[in-house]
């Protein structure tokens, strides 16, 4: 069980911080949620039921994994697949699994091709533009509280290993 006050990642928002805990009825049931803020959306409110936190919350990786991730961004990546919506398939599955690796390879293809496409100058495909910035902010968050460091620096490390 968290506490208030944890970082923690919740689903696709990311980082949140546990602001209460505390118990709530809805049609006769009462259960103990989680009242969260995300850290980069502090305007929003989540709620979500402790007994389904397995689920939905995990805690923020440690030094060692953030460090042997970002190592993993002077690797190629995925396989780039040309047809987009076969792409965006993929794409979807490996956000679902919550794999932190999976989704630092994914990241790592989506930066490259974007990079490849600039110097090609030829415009990157919106629906690859938005899930690059979203996986930016989520992975680079999260690296940027285990290594201590910005994500302005993470993404600098990062744009150095792909060049």
């Amino acid at each position: 069980m968290y506490n208030v006050g944890d970082v923690v990642i919740y689903s696709s928002h990311g980082l949140c911080s546990i602001k209460d805990i505390c118990e709530q009825t809805f049609s006769d049931i009462t259960k103990t949620y989680y009242v969260l803020q995300p850290l980069n959306d502090p305007n929003l409110t989540i709620r979500t039921p402790t007994d389904n936190a397995k689920k939905q919350l995990r805690d923020i990786m440690k030094k060692e994994e953030a460090i042997k991730i970002l190592h993993s961004f002077t690797s190629p990546g995925i396989e780039w697949i040309e047809q987009s919506t076969h792409r965006m398939r993929l794409h979807v599955e490996i956000i679902k699994t919550g794999d932190r690796q999976k989704q630092a390879h994914l990241l790592n293809t989506l930066l490259r091709k974007k990079i490849d496409y600039v110097a090609l100058e030829k415009k990157f495909p919106i629906q690859e533009e938005k899930l690059l910035h979203s996986l930016q902010e989520l992975i680079f968050s999260e690296f940027s509280i285990a290594l201590n460091k910005s994500s302005e620096e993470i993404y600098d490390h990062v744009l150095t290993q792909i060049s």
